[in-house]
């Protein structure tokens, strides 16, 4: 079995809500782990930082899984000489946790070991075996073979960060693939959070087993995702929710990845952007939301909705979307609609729809399915 350090990847042991490592030498470090589900990251978010301050935890992560991307997983690490400690530690923690306003529910026990090895196989056994080929790595049992890839999220690339999750979510969804997202936060010697981002993408029996960092990067048209070569010694990183780079970002940067900006919709655009949403699930037709005001429909269409005429940033959507996709805009202020009519750089386009907005309701939704 692969061994990080001086301890071995798959000997750990649980008990109650504690995943445990011991060194195979007596007298180093337990490393433990912890795993609870959580409504509102915003809510754990402070005390979890002021636990790092603290060095009560040493790291936390979060981890998405691209098939159930509606629970939200957290795993927190521990680590001391004395198992004692490490409980004591926990104990504190969960306390905290459980008594904030959104609930948070401790895995433990058989649930906890499931979710553990949910980024791997849950039937590891002494057949497990690991190796690498290119720069994939495969995990082997007698009946399975999983293989990954691995690549780091450059998070400075992130235009519309509010929604990025959701938005990588539906992309390797519509891809036909599965995999993890990781955001591993650590705290540094002048006491900022910072965070590693990487996204797995996991295949089965060599099932769909191409490179994706290509349509992934074409769609948000920059080198959003890189591909990284991970070594089988470094497999530990992944399986214990670490960075897989040495690349990092401060949480104070990219804040709004994990809080939702308040505000960020007013009552009418955010009724408009149901009802099209609605039409869309309604006639089975596949979307994206790029943003509050943008999104990408059935692989070929853009739809842009502002309350009112923002001409500068229409400009910047043509300039990188067309003419590569059909394009409809939708001004919900009627000025804004009539200026947009006006408007020099779009009067003589093709491919291109202006929606009045008293006209929305009629909008025949069948016309995305016909591409």
């Amino acid at each position: 079995m692969v061994k990080k350090g001086k301890y071995r990847l798959f000997s750990y042991f649980i008990e109650e809500y504690l995943i445990y490592y011991k060194s195979l030498k007596k007298k180093n470090k337990i490393i433990a782990f912890a795993i609870f589900e959580y409504l509102n990251f915003e809510s754990v978010e402070p005390i979890l930082n002021d636990f790092l301050r603290k060095r009560v935890i040493h790291y936390f992560s979060i981890q998405i899984d691209t098939d159930e991307k509606s629970e939200k997983i957290l795993l927190l690490n521990f680590e001391d000489y004395k198992k004692e400690n490490i409980i004591k530690s926990f104990n504190i923690v969960k306390q905290f946790l459980t008594e904030i306003d959104n609930p948070i529910k401790f895995l433990k026990e058989n649930i906890l070991e499931k979710i553990f090895l949910a980024v791997f196989f849950q039937d590891i056994n002494s057949s497990t075996s690991i190796s690498k080929v290119s720069e994939a790595i495969t995990i082997s049992t007698e009946k399975k073979l999983k293989i990954f890839n691995f690549y780091n999220i450059d998070l400075e690339l992130i235009e519309q960060r509010n929604s990025f999750i959701n938005n990588f979510l539906n992309l390797i969804n519509n891809f036909d693939r599965r995999g993890f997202i990781i955001f591993n936060f650590q705290i540094d010697f002048h006491e900022d959070i910072k965070i590693f981002a990487y996204f797995v993408d996991i295949c089965e029996n060599n099932k769909n087993n191409s490179n994706i960092e290509n349509k992934v990067n074409s769609f948000f048209h920059c080198n959003l995702i890189n591909r990284q070569n991970i070594k089988i010694q470094e497999i530990f990183n992944y399986f214990w929710r670490l960075g897989v780079t040495d690349t990092f970002f401060f949480l104070n940067d990219f804040c709004n990845l994990f809080f939702l900006k308040k505000n960020s919709y007013s009552l009418v655009l955010l009724d408009i952007n149901n009802q099209i949403e609605e039409n869309l699930v309604k006639y089975q037709i596949e979307y994206i939301r790029l943003s509050n005001n943008l999104l990408f429909i059935e692989h070929n269409y853009l739809f842009l909705i502002l309350e009112n005429l923002d001409s500068e940033y229409i400009n910047r959507i043509l300039k990188d979307r067309h003419p590569k996709y059909f394009i409809y805009i939708l001004i919900l202020n009627n000025l804004g609609y009539k200026k947009l009519l006006e408007m020099e750089t779009i009067k003589f386009l093709e491919n291109i729809m202006i929606i009045h907005p008293e006209e929305i309701q009629k909008l025949n939704y069948q016309e995305f399915k016909r591409s």
